[in-house]
């Protein structure tokens, strides 16, 4: 491998990105890019539940990877419907220790990360049985599969991936989105935004737009909505992509 497996990892959380159901075949080749069953970032219920009024609750994850066959296989586990993450336990976490005490190749810890979504439903857990890490409880929101070689491909701001998924995400009337917009017609809609990289907050993410490296022909804005916005997936397929501060986007149009 080309990259640090830590940074590798983390980008193919996509927080992010995430999603539903369990099984997770292994990618090879450009199906690397559809990362199957990339269940990291839903608000779970333990068969299929919905979550609703989550927008601004705070979570933290831990990723498990495991090289093995030139494959990565990374397990995810998160601490949504369980805490909000406490920070003074959070901030104990320590990755090289927990690589001991899982066995894992390489631990990543995700997070602090909050909701910018309002409602999920379908949603599924992997495996609804908590695990502590350092005392936070967390349980096993999906794992994820992908070809050691297509390792590279993946490690760019403002690169789209497919990801498997059925969760329905639901965005409210009345409430302000934080949009990419691609110059091709499509749209990119604000799923979570993560406080790794940079300090920010909800109340910040107006003026995110001045301080992002965005390719050429896209921008950011955000606007109020005046109806819900739901976004599903097409033929259980949806495209994500994280800008550089590693915010999460779901495409919506």
């Amino acid at each position: 491998m080309h990259a640090d497996p830590r940074s590798t990892i983390l980008l193919l959380l996509l927080a992010g990105c995430s999603s539903s159901n369990a099984d997770t075949p292994t990618p090879t080749g450009d199906a690397a890019l559809d990362v199957a069953e990339a269940a990291a970032d839903a608000p779970q219920g333990e068969s299929g539940d919905a979550a609703t009024d989550v927008r601004g609750g705070r979570y933290c994850e831990v990723l498990l990877g495991t090289l093995t066959g030139g494959n990565l296989h990374v397990q995810v586990y998160n601490t949504q419907g369980l805490s909000d993450c406490p920070q003074d336990a959070w901030s104990k976490l320590d990755p090289t220790a927990l690589e001991a005490d899982t066995g894992a190749t390489v631990v990543v810890l995700n997070g602090p990360r909050y909701w910018m979504i309002d409602s999920f439903a379908d949603s599924t857990l992997l495996d609804p049985t908590p695990r502590s890490f350092g005392g936070i409880p967390m349980r096993q929101a999906g794992a994820i599969d992908v070809a050691a070689a297509d390792v590279p491909s993946l490690q760019k701001p403002y690169a789209l991936h497919t990801i498997t998924r059925d969760t329905q995400f639901v965005f409210f009337a009345g409430r302000a989105v934080f949009e990419l917009l691609d110059g091709a017609g499509h749209v990119y809609t604000m799923q979570s935004y993560s406080v790794q990289k940079v300090a920010q907050s909800e109340s910040t993410l107006s003026t995110l737009g001045g301080s992002l490296s965005l390719p050429a022909g896209w921008t950011y804005r955000t606007r109020t909505l005046t109806a819900d916005l739901a976004v599903e997936a097409v033929d259980g397929k949806a495209t994500v992509v994280q800008d550089d501060d590693e915010d999460t986007y779901l495409q919506s149009q």
